[in-house]
C-alpha cells in the first residue's frame, strides 16, 4: 500500500498490510493535552481512528473528521481535522496528516443525508408598501406560501 521509503519517515507503524496501514496518532487540546489513538487507513480511502485515550474507551473504528477530534475536545473539528490531527515523525516531531502521504488514499468527504432538503431564504418586494419581504423556506408550508406570493402580483 505504502513504500517503505513513505513509511521510513514515520515512527510508530503498526502494520503495513495491502488492506490498510495501522499507524500512532493523536489530536492536541490547548487546555486538556494529548489524545492518542491508532490511525488505519484503508486501500480503498477509508479512515479510522480507535482511540486509545484510556484502557477502557469506547470509541473504536471512528471517524476522523467528526468523532476523534470532537473527542479530544475541539469544538471545530468538521472544518480542519487534516491539520488537527497528527502522526510522529521518525524524530519524534508531530507532523500534521495533510503534511504527509497518508492521505493519498483518502476520498471521502461529507455527504448530505438522502432525504434532506436544503432551501434558502427568499427575498419578494411588495407591490403595495415596495418593502422586501422575507420568506424562510425550512417546511413545505414555509415554501408554499412563498411560491403562492411569487405568483400573486400584488
Amino acid at each position: 500500500m505504502f513504500t517503505e521509503e513513505e513509511l521510513i519517515q514515520f515512527h510508530g507503524v503498526f502494520q503495513n498490510t495491502q488492506e490498510f496501514l495501522e499507524i500512532d496518532c493523536g489530536c492536541t487540546n490547548p487546555r486538556y493535552g494529548d489524545t492518542s489513538g491508532k490511525l488505519r487507513v484503508y486501500i480503498e480511502g477509508k479512515i479510522e481512528i480507535d482511540c486509545t485515550c484510556m484502557d477502557n474507551c469506547p470509541k473504536v473504528n471512528i471517524s476522523p473528521i467528526d468523532q476523534f477530534a470532537r473527542h479530544a475536545g475541539r469544538t471545530n473539528a468538521h472544518n480542519n481535522w487534516k491539520s488537527q490531527i497528527w502522526v510522529f515523525s521518525h524524530d519524534g516531531h508531530k507532523i500534521a496528516l495533510w503534511r504527509t502521504c497518508l492521505l493519498k488514499y483518502h476520498t471521502h468527504t461529507f455527504q448530505r443525508p438522502l432525504r434532506q432538503v436544503i432551501h434558502r431564504d427568499e427575498f419578494l418586494r411588495c407591490s403595495l408598501c415596495n418593502k422586501e419581504r422575507r420568506f424562510i423556506l425550512r417546511n413545505k408550508e414555509a415554501i408554499k406560501i412563498y411560491h403562492q406570493a411569487l405568483a400573486n402580483n400584488n
